[in-house]
């Protein structure tokens, strides 16, 4: 089963001229990975592991969590719209979902603890191809749905200009679902000594995929002058139980049983550095670089690096008395490679912009409202059969306790 599972993943990045809508750079192995920034580091070009201002829901580096003072939370939720091209034209679709639900959580005098509930990564893929050849030409469609999702649980402290912080990454709630099917064209055939052949039902098969596991990781800050900061981050390479279940057309209707199996899977370990500046009040400007060995977790895939870096500005002055003029001003770009093996053996390539914007509520202090716009390209048609842009606009809240 596992198999055909990977030949059909390579099958699938290679087709061209049969994209029907999703993204291919999503299906191979767990999905396209998430980032772990909130979304002002979003706006910022996904830069944001050094930002220790009290502000910064980023999970990427727990030690920020050791710059609360006060309880806070955030939500965000996001649409985006991807352009596919290959070599049969353009396809469009549209799609969203909920993001990251985190809470940071002050405990005596300086420790913080963090709860998230998060996505680690996505799959939203979905193929359509005519199959001509051979005795019996049929229309074969794959679909790919879902992604891991984790309950975060995180602690951080502060040490003067020092900060540390531990987080713990539950991935026992995602689910990935594949779903394929076979429609024949043509209900009979004539063999090759003139008979007439039986009619041929159309077939479907579904792969579910559950996950049990977990996945550490530390990070520290350092501020070796009062408006420059530095983080580092380390993710552990870990391996987490994975639950496959496949069930026919015949199973779906009651004519057999499910088929289950349970494999072990890695997931990748990383390091992160982040340096950060921040004028104390109106400029802030971070970069952030992120190193993922996706190499060692099965062969044939790709270690990713991520190169971001973005600025933030305020209008308005550090007074009580001008909450309705302090409005952020956000901008950023990042450049990532993708884990995904590809028929070619060259690694895809995302380059991506952004542009952000904070209005305040009405009550200083309560919170505030953030939208971003990102806007970028992943792949290449010459190399790998396909690219494609997205635009993706993401709205999240932000609130806090005094």
């Amino acid at each position: 089963m596992r198999s055909m599972v990977y030949i059909i993943l390579i099958f699938s990045i290679a087709l061209t001229g049969s994209l029907d809508a999703g993204s291919v750079f999503s299906f191979n192995g767990l999905g396209d990975p998430y980032s772990r920034v909130d979304v002002r580091a979003t706006g910022m070009g996904r830069a944001g592991r050094a930002l220790a201002d009290g502000l910064n829901f980023s999970s990427a580096n727990p030690a920020l969590l050791a710059s609360f003072s006060r309880a806070g939370m955030s939500s965000l939720d996001f649409v985006q719209r991807r352009t596919l091209k290959d070599g049969g034209g353009s396809h469009v679709v549209s799609d969203g979902d909920i993001g990251p639900i985190q809470l940071a959580l002050p405990v005596g005098k300086a420790y913080v603890v963090g709860i998230g509930l998060e996505p680690l990564t996505d799959m939203d893929f979905s193929l359509s191809d005519t199959i001509s050849t051979g005795q019996f030409p049929h229309i074969l469609t794959i679909d790919g749905t879902g992604g891991l999702q984790a309950i975060s649980i995180a602690a951080g402290k502060n040490y003067g200009r020092f900060a540390a912080g531990a987080r713990l990454d539950l991935a026992i709630l995602g689910t990935i679902n594949e779903t394929w099917k076979k429609s024949y064209t043509s209900t009979s055939s004539i063999g090759s000594d003139g008979t007439t052949l039986p009619e041929f039902l159309d077939t479907q098969d579904q792969f579910v995929r559950t996950h049990r596991g977990f996945q550490p990781s530390v990070g520290g800050l350092y501020s070796p002058l009062d408006k420059l900061t530095v983080g580092l981050t380390l993710k552990a390479g870990s391996t987490i139980k994975q639950t496959q279940i496949f069930r026919n057309i015949f199973a779906t209707r009651g004519f057999e049983e499910d088929v289950s199996d349970k494999i072990e899977v890695k997931l990748p370990g990383s390091i992160g550095f982040g340096i950060a500046y921040n004028s104390g009040y109106r400029w802030l400007a971070a970069l952030d670089f992120e190193r993922e060995f996706w190499g060692g977790t099965e062969i044939g895939r790709f270690d990713t690096s991520e190169l971001a870096g973005g600025i933030l500005y305020r209008t308005g002055e550090k007074d009580p008395f001008s909450r309705k003029r302090r409005v952020e001003l956000m901008a950023g770009i990042h450049q990532r490679t993708l884990y995904f093996r590809t028929t070619s053996g060259e690694q895809v390539k995302e380059v991506g912009a952004s542009l952000g914007i904070t209005l305040p509520f009405q009550r200083q202090g309560v919170g505030n409202f953030r939208y971003v716009i990102e806007f970028g390209n992943r792949g290449d048609v010459s190399r790998h059969g396909v690219s494609e842009r997205y635009i993706k606009q993401t709205f999240a809240i932000s609130g806090w306790l005094r």
